[in-house]
């Protein structure tokens, strides 16, 4: 028996609607542009990785989508801004390791509840983090560098008080009881132009930025910040090679809507932006960034973000850290 024009125009849009999910969950989302809130000043990885994924997303989405920088508080203002919009589906932020992470704890009253007032999307990407020494820093591995520490007090620079190159060298404390002094800085160029000096003694930076000042030798990598050694820098050992455990950082990000969202805009917003990782130009322009494509449920973000929260509130109240 012969199937109908009608039945089989249904089936192949099926058919279509299984390998294009993103396509078939467009009409999910109002029609109009998905607003991206970065919430800190443009130029920094996390802020070119959301810029491609909008642009790789566009045709998933119903009126493509927008980036805007709202930087200030750490990621305080863009995300407590976000927490304010409609829960409709045409906005989102880049969650990252601070805002997402740290400053909750880090922030008597940050302008935002992490958990209440944003629904998790997807995990973009993750940048590796390298403890990093001013060069003449007698000290060729952390065995060496622990055993100066506990001589001498070393200084540590940050881009600012919350950043994973704060919390980092903050957890290497509580790990292993060594003292060291924090020097904040205004974002990550400052402190490396300190350390190249030998004006601070350590820097746990993200990969991106420091690794041409180690390929030059003016600074000397001790460990990667994370559980496997990073690629570029294979012959760098992991704190856990050199005896020291629960030092795997990465500086994450991912999107987050308002907490009312629906949960269809939700899973539209997820099949956009997943499709968006998987396009090759993406992920190696991601690559040259130093960033490693993410991806997964909104569930699988979730937990990530919930986990992330509780490790970053014990550090800072085990270490008495507070933003001022």
């Amino acid at each position: 028996m012969k199937e109908d024009g009608q039945v089989m125009m249904k089936r192949a849009f099926l058919a279509l609607a299984l390998l294009l999910p993103g396509a078939a969950r467009a009409a999910d989302l109002p029609d109009r542009p998905v607003r991206i809130i970065v919430p800190f000043t443009p130029g920094g990885t996390s802020d070119i990785v959301a810029r491609l994924l909008a642009e790789a997303a566009g045709p998933h989405l119903p009126r493509g989508a927008v980036v805007e920088n709202r930087g200030g508080a750490g990621g305080n203002i863009g995300m407590a801004e976000a927490a304010r919009a409609a829960a409709d589906g045409t906005t989102l932020v880049q969650c990252a390791f601070g805002p997402c992470g740290a400053n909750p704890a880090l922030y008597a009253n940050p302008g935002y509840d992490l958990l209440r007032d944003f629904a998790p999307v997807i995990l973009t990407g993750a940048v590796r983090n390298v403890m990093t020494v001013r060069r003449d820093l007698p000290a060729q591995n952390v065995q060496e560098f622990l055993a100066l520490a506990r001589r001498d007090r070393l200084t540590f620079a940050s881009s600012g008080v919350g950043a994973s190159n704060h919390l980092g060298p903050e957890l290497l404390r509580s790990i292993t009881g060594i003292e060291m002094t924090h020097v904040p800085y205004r974002g990550s160029g400052p402190a490396i132009t300190d350390l190249v000096a030998g004006r601070v003694d350590v820097f746990f930076d993200n990969l991106p930025s420091i690794l041409p000042h180690i390929r030059s030798g003016s600074v000397r990598a001790l460990a990667a910040v994370s559980d496997a050694r990073i690629p570029e820098l294979p012959d760098v050992p992991t704190f856990a090679e050199q005896g020291v455990q629960g030092m795997a950082i990465d500086s994450w990000f991912g999107f987050m809507t308002p907490a009312r969202t629906p949960p269809a805009a939700v899973a539209a917003l997820n099949a956009a932006f997943g499709r968006a990782l998987q396009d090759p130009a993406v992920r190696a322009r991601m690559a040259e960034l130093g960033a490693a494509p993410l991806g997964g449920t909104p569930e699988q973000m979730g937990a990530h973000v919930r986990a992330e929260a509780a490790r970053w509130a014990e550090v800072v109240r085990k270490q008495g850290i507070r933003a001022e």
